[in-house]
């Protein structure tokens, strides 16, 4: 069979694969019964079998290395290729792979920690430590979000471990190196890039530290230097507290239920990019049973779009419909006609980009002008004061994800549940007092992403990274506005349409004229 033939067969395989475990993890995610979990088990494991296939990898890898091959089937056979690589295990150890997995992901979408013997949500607690002047009930708030810590970080440690065992049966030092480098990166570069970023914020870090600390102090009748995590506005410290008076919730609250949706929608509309059908198809709010967490699928590759969210008339739901909106319409936008494999991102840090460069604007004051349409005397104050309001919380969120990143990067290497090492990055890089009572305790696993998004959180400090990039580029092209048809456009034409056709690297350079540059993000909010 010639390699046109084969690929188009493959391609199709792999889409209805893949289909049957995105409509299992959807319903699993939405409802949390058992028999979506059982089902998303089973088309996890048909999935893996299906990319285990000794032949089938066989056959990829030859054609792989014919040298008349074209440049449009090299990409398609190199993801292909990529995506069998970790499956060329047994058919016993796949099926634990998929089955520890699915179990954590019960647990997390089941589990509710308690505050006073309470059953609370996440949804709960965030507000709780968003809003409350509290202490005493702040602390047991934050305390209930690392409850669900102990629970799974036994089977999360088995999980991590079979993921290294599969690793270096495949041939690699660990399942971290091995994503590593089937992400198409360098670990070497990653870690460099990492520890730069830490090291050149370090100094700009310590003075918005320092500030948030005073405002919060002051806010809570606290002793700065004894403010503790439970002080901060989230359960990980990847918010920035406000340091002022500036209320943007005036702007949600007691606007209606779909106050959030109505402006994403109007601002998409802005930039040129529909997402009405995104919304008809979705799932936004909450209710019991139902994954806390918010993302965007692509279920079919076909363009059924949908994004899972737990909304609220708040400034930080804003920013996650946004957010998830930009996957969605990087995912709608995407050239059909492509071959499934390609029809997705040109890699996972270009759609967290999208999706970061989009949330940002919930703390932008043009967008509230433009979009919310503030009065003027309203628009000098957020003028005044937005501007802080995010460069504080890039700094809050990027150096969270430099510390989550080294310490993933050091948990496969030792495979050690090491809660010590865990704070000491709370400590170094995030600049937190560390509660002495916590340092034994898997605080750690209680974060999603350890156990269903493995090796994925670098991604999005590249993702900021960028999105800076992204915003620097079309500020250029607009003439210092962003939210532009003509924007839309360079989106569609530039970064959605190709999906993966090219290479991460390559895409970004014909994108915005220059490889990926970190010093965007570093400039952008340097003040």
């Amino acid at each position: 069979m010639d390699t046109s033939t084969y690929l188009k067969e493959l391609n199709e395989q792999l889409n209805q694969l893949n289909y049957q475990c995105n409509i299992a993890a959807w319903n699993l995610s939405t409802t949390g019964r058992d028999e979506f979990a059982a089902q998303a088990e089973h088309a996890n494991l048909e999935m893996r079998l299906f990319l285990a296939d000794k032949t089938r990898f066989e056959t990829v890898n030859g054609m792989l290395a014919a040298a008349d091959l074209q440049d449009f089937e090299r990409r398609q056979l190199t993801l292909i290729h990529n995506m069998m690589v970790e499956n060329q295990l047994d058919k016993d150890m796949l099926q634990q792979l998929v089955s520890k997995q699915i179990a954590l992901q019960g647990i997390t979408t089941k589990f509710r920690g308690t505050i006073d013997g309470k059953e609370v949500n996440n949804k709960q607690i965030e507000e709780i430590l968003r809003s409350s002047t509290d202490n005493d009930l702040r602390k047991k708030a934050w305390l209930a979000s690392k409850q669900v810590g102990a629970v799974l970080e036994p089977g999360l440690m088995e999980l991590i471990k079979l993921r290294n065992e599969s690793a270096v049966k495949l041939g690699y030092a660990d399942y971290y190196e091995m994503s590593i480098q089937l992400q198409e990166f360098d670990s070497t570069w990653l870690k460099r890039t990492l520890e730069t970023y830490r090291d050149q914020t370090n100094p700009l870090f310590r003075r918005v530290k320092d500030s948030i600390d005073q405002a919060v102090g002051k806010r809570l009748g606290v002793d700065p230097d004894k403010l503790m995590p439970w002080h901060m506005s989230d359960m990980f410290f990847q918010e920035a507290p406000r340091t002022s008076d500036l209320d943007l919730a005036i702007y949600y609250e007691n606007k209606g239920q779909h106050i959030v949706e109505q402006l994403a929608t109007q601002t998409y509309d802005a930039i040129g990019l529909d997402i009405r059908d995104i919304i008809a198809r979705s799932d936004l709010y909450e209710r019991p049973g139902k994954d806390q967490h918010a993302f965007t699928m692509h279920v079919d590759n076909k363009g059924d779009v949908r994004v899972l969210a737990n909304l609220r008339p708040n400034e930080t739901e804003m920013e996650t419909l946004l957010h998830e909106m930009g996957h969605a319409v990087y995912d709608k936008y995407t050239d059909m006609t492509l071959p499934p494999v390609l029809r997705q991102p040109a890699h996972i840090f270009t759609t967290e980009a999208v999706a970061m460069f989009f949330g940002r604007l919930a703390r932008n004051p043009d967008w509230y002008k433009q979009i919310v349409a503030v009065d003027d005397a309203s628009f000098e104050k957020l003028q005044a004061e937005l501007p802080v309001v995010i460069r504080n919380q890039m700094l809050v969120s990027t150096r969270w994800i430099t510390h989550f990143a080294l310490f993933e990067r050091e948990l496969y290497r030792t495979e050690k549940s090491d809660s010590r090492l865990w704070y000491k990055g709370v400590q170094d890089i995030q600049y937190l007092n560390v509660p002495e009572e916590r340092l034994d305790k898997p605080d750690w696993a209680a974060k999603y992403h350890f156990a269903m998004a493995p090796v994925y959180y670098h991604n999005y400090l590249l993702g900021e990274m960028l999105a800076s990039q992204v915003d620097h580029a079309l500020r250029a092209r607009g003439k210092g506005q962003i939210l532009t048809p003509e924007g839309g456009r360079w989106f569609r034409d530039n970064v959605f349409t190709p999906g993966a056709t090219f290479p991460w690297n390559t895409m970004i350079e014909h994108a915005t004229g220059e490889p990926l540059n970190p010093s965007y993000l570093v400039a952008q909010f340097n003040y």
